[in-house]
């Protein structure tokens, strides 16, 4: 430490300590005080004015990113609250689109209440040139067997010939060879509804073996009749389409329009458990 008071950075402290205490002390005592502050103040002033400068630029700066943060988080508010009522939108559709779904079904159970339905979503269309088949979000796991029914609010679409845990798939009416027994509900005339390739892109049928003495005319409504197939009585296969005369067999060729598009269908009604010969 006594080193420390002998070298001369002790020394050159000392002196301008001395220097700053004295030198105002002596202009002080002469009445010149105001040149020693002019000075100082010339010296420091461009100091003062920097510092005041950059923390004005500080400030301002600081203030430009609270800004951006505050605009930031508000636009997330924003985008969040637009996606939620998004999204309340789109529910509220999809709630609109089942009660009416349901209603239009409601019909149909109340016609058949000693029948058990399952409700399926379509998940899958396979409408190619020779299929029309629909995948379903229900299997096995919930007690889907093949052959059994499928519906939609507007009558009969096909029925189960695959199944898996929880998948199955629906052959349409309209796929080739597909058929149903059937009537006309106004004539009481009963025939076969058969899937044909020519006509399966139109979503018709034909409806065979029925007299040719029979009045049926196009809008004449066609129903199951449980015989002789899968289906049940009483549900609707379709519409009468066109009636012809089959120049081979001079019997009348009858064409059926299916009472649903398949290809449009989202949701459908499983028919677990009923009477086959239930009319």
């Amino acid at each position: 430490m006594k080193q420390f008071f002998k070298t001369k950075f002790f020394y050159i402290i000392t002196i301008v300590a001395l220097l700053f205490t004295i030198v105002p002390i002596i202009l002080n005592a002469m009445g010149v005080t105001s040149i020693l502050k002019n000075t100082i103040g010339t010296i420091f002033s461009p100091l003062q004015k920097f510092s005041t400068y950059a923390t004005e630029a500080f400030d301002g700066f600081a203030a430009y990113f609270y800004k951006f943060d505050r605009l930031v988080e508000e636009n997330e508010m924003l985008r969040e609250q637009i996606e939620d009522l998004q999204k309340k939108t789109y529910d509220a559709v999809e709630l609109e689109k089942m009660y009416d779904w349901m209603s239009d079904f409601l019909e149909v159970k109340i016609a058949h209440a000693d029948y058990k339905f399952l409700a399926a979503s379509v998940i899958g269309h396979e409408s190619g040139a020779y299929s029309r088949v629909l995948t379903l979000d229900v299997g096995t796991s919930s007690g889907v067997k093949e052959n059994m029914p499928v519906i939609s609010s507007s009558g009969l679409v096909g029925r189960i010939t695959e199944v898996g845990l929880n998948w199955s798939k629906v052959t349409t009416l309209t796929q080739a060879n597909s058929s149903v027994g059937a009537f006309v509900e106004r004539t009481g005339d009963t025939g076969i509804c058969t899937g044909v390739f020519d006509l399966s892109s139109d979503g018709l049928m034909e409806m065979n073996y029925v007299s040719s003495d029979s009045t049926v005319a196009p809008g004449d409504r066609v129903l199951s009749s449980g015989n002789g197939s899968v289906y049940p009585a009483n549900l609707v296969v379709g519409f009468v389409d066109s009636v012809d005369v089959d120049p081979n067999t001079r019997g009348l060729a009858i064409k059926v329009k299916c009472s649903g598009n398949f290809t449009e269908l989202t949701n459908v009604m499983i028919i677990t458990s009923y009477d086959i010969g239930a009319k």
